[in-house]
């Protein structure tokens, strides 16, 4: 399975493509963050999902849409907007729209119409890394904090003030987390800052 991802925000579109590639499985050919390249990366790979913001600063997402589909005419739509309900795909585009996220939400909306649409097309959804994600949402509000500031590149010493504790508690807070994910320890920074990525992407 082939993608891109279209958002003007080019931090963004580069978030969502790294959460799509490391923890979906997706095979992203491109994060664009113009039409114009778009464009380019359709005509030349002929993806079979398009990600795409609704809501392009001086552009229409029409014109990426309507291209695709003269290159692969049942390549699928994946839509994330900051318009909340406010958004409705087009009629004619509805065959082809797998879901429409709310950027507002969590994470686990999109890797919840990725799994939709790799389940249309059979295709294998067991991601160890999905899995281990998903656990993040599970843990208690005090570890989740450690992975976020984790993912943010700070030292033990360093969270342990953010969070009034001792250095040694994060330590152990550390080997916790890790067990419960079933990582490693440079694994768990590699979560870490998947995870912080959507966060900001998410807003």
């Amino acid at each position: 399975m082939k993608a891109l991802v279209l958002d003007d925000h080019r931090m963004v579109g580069q978030a969502l493509a790294a959460l799509l590639s490391e923890v979906a499985g997706v095979q992203v050919l491109g994060a664009c963050s113009s039409v114009k390249e778009c464009s380019s990366l359709i005509a030349k790979h002929k993806p079979n999902l398009l990600v795409v913001d609704v809501k392009l600063k001086g552009e229409n997402y029409r014109d990426a849409v309507d291209l695709l589909h003269q290159h692969q005419p049942q390549a699928q739509l994946l839509f994330v907007t900051a318009l909340g309900n406010k958004f409705r795909p087009p009629a004619e585009l509805q065959p082809f729209t797998v879901a429409v996220v709310d950027k507002a939400c969590a994470w686990t909306s999109l890797l919840d119409a990725v799994e939709q649409w790799r389940r249309l097309h059979k295709q294998p959804i067991d991601q160890p890394t999905t899995k281990q994600m998903r656990l993040i949402e599970t843990l208690a509000p005090r570890e989740r904090k450690l992975v976020l500031a984790l993912g943010r590149g700070m030292l033990n010493k360093e969270i342990a003030k953010d969070l009034q504790l001792k250095e040694d508690t994060i330590k152990t807070y550390r080997k916790q987390v890790a067990v419960k994910l079933g990582v490693s320890g440079p694994q768990l920074i590699r979560l870490a800052t998947l995870y912080r990525s959507w966060c900001l992407s998410a807003g």
